[in-house]
């Protein structure tokens, strides 16, 4: 039990030292070019997919890194369309 509590805590640690999720992704949309960004969605579709199947959880979490990173409706469909081999 006291290893549990002591990794509990280091977590915790870690976590509070964490940027949000906003400023996060931010920092990432300020400083990384709209190609790359692009290119982590289309690695997102990729595992997203990597079962052959669609599931609305996965489709609404890349949609909304998506969203944070500035990666357009269509930009994101059409990444995804590329991993499904349709692009």
């Amino acid at each position: 039990p006291h290893a549990t509590i002591a990794l509990r805590k280091e977590a915790e640690a870690l976590e509070s030292e964490a940027p949000d999720t906003v400023r996060f992704t931010r920092a990432i949309k300020d400083a990384v070019p709209y190609e790359d960004r692009l290119a982590v969605i289309e690695a997102l579709w990729q595992v997203a997919l990597a079962d052959g199947a669609r599931d609305g959880a996965e489709d609404a979490l890349v949609r909304m890194v998506s969203s944070m990173l500035g990666i357009s409706d269509q930009d994101s469909a059409l990444a995804r369309q590329r991993v499904q081999g349709g692009a």
